[in-house]
């Protein structure tokens, strides 16, 4: 199963890459346990993650027992997985696809979008597809968890501008929100070594009311959304989102 899509992605999440040493391994821990703990997984259990990204979820899944397939349309990300799975003598299956275009029926236990890596695509039909297809992956009462930035913490937080450094890469991001459609455009400037690479970006932000109403219209049953692993209220005040619902039986 591999197709190759093409959009702002294909160039910016190879060079942001590196950056994903941000999250700290404490707070990968702590989303593993939750995501765990929610979706009802263990040993045995069948996870789809899609998209995996570098694996920061789908390993220690795996390592635990749950049988993990990961997708992703970034094949250096797949690469890395790979290559940490064998080192660790894991059994991951990879797939190189956009997540659009995945075809798995009645196959997982549970699925998962994790990180804010929904809402990548212009059409808002194509982000309602990345929920069928998700939907039609897992077995009748299988689980699914999307985890993904706030739009109303980002409308009461809002800034034009922000920048950080890691492990010596500066990064310089300002953005520009197109109120009408609820997309934040943005332009990603990454400093390594005297090098420049900039990247634009635009993701759809979603308010929780949004993300509920596409979850019913897909056909998932008892949504249920937390703003943090403490299962606390989503509101303003937390910059993150859990959404969780159930394929009906």
């Amino acid at each position: 199963m591999s197709q190759k899509s093409s959009g702002w992605w294909d160039d910016f999440f190879p060079a942001f890459k590196p950056l994903f040493g941000i999250v700290s391994p404490a707070t990968t821990r702590r989303h593993f346990q939750f995501l765990s703990k929610k979706l009802n997984l263990t040993a045995g259990s069948t996870f789809l993650d899609c998209p995996c990204g570098i694996g920061r979820i789908a390993v220690p899944l795996a390592k635990a027992g749950v049988k993990v397939t990961g997708v992703d349309i970034i094949q250096s990300y797949l690469t890395d997985v790979e290559q940490l799975s064998s080192k660790k003598e894991l059994n991951i299956r990879l797939f190189h696809n956009d997540m659009r275009r995945i075809q798995f029926k009645d196959e997982f236990d549970a699925g998962g979008n994790l990180w804010t890596s929904f809402g990548f695509f212009e059409k808002e039909s194509d982000n309602l597809l990345v929920l069928k297809k998700m939907f039609a992956a897992l077995k009748p009462g299988g689980k699914f968890a999307l985890h993904l930035i706030n739009r109303d913490w980002i409308m009461a937080n809002y800034r034009e501008s922000d920048w950080f450094e890691f492990k010596g890469t500066k990064v310089l991001e300002t953005r520009n929100f197109d109120f009408t459609n609820s997309i934040s455009y943005s332009k990603w400037s990454i400093i390594k070594e005297g090098e420049e690479q900039t990247f634009d970006v635009a993701i759809r932000m979603y308010s929780y009311h949004e993300l509920v109403a596409m979850f019913e219209k897909v056909g998932f049953v008892d949504i249920e959304g937390f703003a943090n692993e403490k299962e606390e209220p989503v509101s303003f005040k937390n910059q993150m989102t859990y959404v969780f619902g159930t394929k009906p039986k």
